[in-house]
């Protein structure tokens, strides 16, 4: 015969743990683990996407920049430095007034005319670099990220109309220059040398005169255009060589 427990005795049952187990709670346990597994393989799917779609080619752009950065860092290199000198003498040591407009030394036509060429050797290397790679300002690499800056900033400095219209060359017509500037050689771009310059500088002349002309006529509103111009490619010659390995001495700005 069975015995009814007492009300209270089967209280102390289900207190002490000795009745039957309640399943709610482990089917609700169950359903919250099935929940974050889900979840984690969700944001997993998601960031696997991501690194695959942007990942990998982000990681080959940078590299593409750095690539292109390395090899054409000596020829911008010069090409910055020279266009700077002259700057820096046209603005200091009284290049044009000796040398363009006087006839000091004999030099006037070679004075203009070699004037003229680091100008456009500076547009050449700059097209070639801008024809080989897009996204120097997305590179991460700080160095071609900053290049990538100056050479933006000296196009802006060239082109803006703050400095008034002398040397002002728009962007066209610096990819204009730079275009005829350039040359093949096995192959790879390159920028046509002295030689070749002066034998084809006819075909320039719609961007070279108008510079030719400033220059001669040089005022003061073009003359704070050329200053702007020689900071941004003094900075941009120590950013291409930063342990003076190329250019060893002092660098001033005009």
């Amino acid at each position: 015969m069975l015995t009814r427990l007492p009300r209270t005795s089967l209280g102390v049952a289900r207190h002490a743990g000795l009745d039957e187990p309640d399943s709610g709670g482990d089917d609700a346990a169950a359903m919250d683990t099935a929940h974050t597994i889900a979840l984690i393989a969700l944001v997993g799917s998601v960031l696997s996407t991501i690194a695959t779609v942007f990942g990998g080619p982000a990681l080959q752009a940078r590299r593409e920049a750095r690539k292109v950065l390395e090899t054409y860092r000596d020829p911008l290199l010069a090409a910055a430095y020279e266009l700077q000198a002259r700057l820096h003498n046209i603005l200091r040591n009284n290049f044009v007034e000796d040398y363009i407009v006087g006839k000091k030394a004999g030099k006037q036509e070679a004075a203009l005319k070699s004037t003229l060429y680091v100008f456009a050797q500076f547009f050449g290397w700059r097209e070639i670099i801008r024809r080989e790679v897009q996204f120097l300002r997305f590179a991460r690499d700080e160095q071609t990220r900053e290049v990538g800056r100056l050479l933006r900033d000296i196009g802006e400095t060239f082109l803006s109309d703050e400095f008034g219209s002398q040397v002002m060359i728009w962007r066209v017509e610096q990819r204009g220059l730079g275009e005829r500037m350039i040359t093949l050689s096995n192959g790879a771009p390159t920028r046509m040398g002295y030689a070749a310059f002066l034998e084809q500088q006819t075909k320039m002349k719609e961007w070279l005169e108008p510079i030719e002309h400033d220059l001669v006529q040089l005022e003061e509103s073009g003359r704070k255009r050329l200053t702007e111009l020689q900071h941004l490619l003094l900075e941009l010659v120590r950013r291409l060589d930063e342990k003076q390995t190329r250019y060893p001495f002092r660098l001033e700005q005009a």
